[in-house]
């Protein structure tokens, strides 16, 4: 399959005053395939949020390469076929739904019927036609995240950056998403990226998993998902995904020293 996105040997360190620069990036090398869905897990702080930026362009890269379809988009800031989706909703309080959902078409110098009209279907795909003209505060945390969701979605990116989206969500409104999301992708053909601590979470999502190791991130394990699409819930009973599940903690567990 044709690789969509390729990362050749990102490096990233923070400068700390006096003391040694923290390095939290090291030699990252990685291939996203397109339209994969690809999750990254790795013990915390280890650096996964990090990457994301700096392949959203939102940090600089120390040294290293990012690649999109072959051409190099390191460093170029957003755009250029890249979405990003944020754990802490990052909504506009007093934009309205709608208003949220166009900002990024308005940068884009998108005109105002086409803002409207691409805004309108978005906020329908994620389920919140009715709510066009609410605020943030005035709606749950679920629902924030899907006007984040359609956000991302109306620029038309080729590729999703999902930094924990439902790290700060109840246990049921996060398996409500998680299967939102799997329809989202599978009908806007999409490739994605997604960073998440569950490990459960990883494995239902997900054709691949890659396992990063204690800061500085590094690749340590690829592990290809077994399982068949369409996805569900039954699934996370079976022996075999309880297996995966084991096995992942274990390689976190042991600080991926393999």
């Amino acid at each position: 399959m044709t690789a969509k996105l390729e990362l050749k040997r990102l490096a990233k360190a923070f400068p700390r005053g006096s003391e040694p620069p923290l390095e939290v990036v090291r030699d990252f090398t990685l291939e996203i395939r397109n339209l994969e869905f690809l999750s990254v897990i790795g013990p915390s702080g280890c650096g996964k949020s990090t990457l994301l930026r700096l392949i959203d362009g939102l940090i600089l890269a120390d040294s290293g390469r990012i690649l999109m379809d072959g051409r190099d988009v390191t460093g170029v800031v957003g755009g250029e076929g890249r979405g990003m989706v944020f754990q802490s909703f990052d909504l506009f309080p007093w934009r309205t739904t709608r208003g949220n959902v166009e900002f990024g078409l308005e940068v884009a110098g998108a005109g105002k019927a086409e803002r409207r009209e691409r805004a309108e279907h978005y906020i329908r795909l994620v389920g919140l036609e009715g709510f066009e003209d609410a605020y943030p505060h005035e709606l749950s945390g679920g629902m924030q995240q899907r006007v984040g969701f359609a956000r991302a979605l109306a620029i038309r990116p080729e590729i999703l950056l999902m930094d924990e989206p439902f790290g700060a969500l109840d246990v049921q409104t996060r398996d409500i998403l998680q299967d939102e999301l799997l329809n989202i992708w599978s009908t806007e053909q999409k490739t994605v990226l997604f960073v998440t601590h569950s490990i459960e979470e990883a494995i239902y999502l997900a054709d691949r998993i890659v396992v990063i190791s204690p800061r500085p991130a590094r690749v340590e394990r690829i592990i290809e998902v077994p399982f068949d699409r369409p996805r569900h819930e039954r699934i996370k009973s079976l022996p075999e995904f309880l297996q995966l599940r084991q096995e992942i903690w274990s390689l976190l567990k042991e600080g991926v020293k393999i």
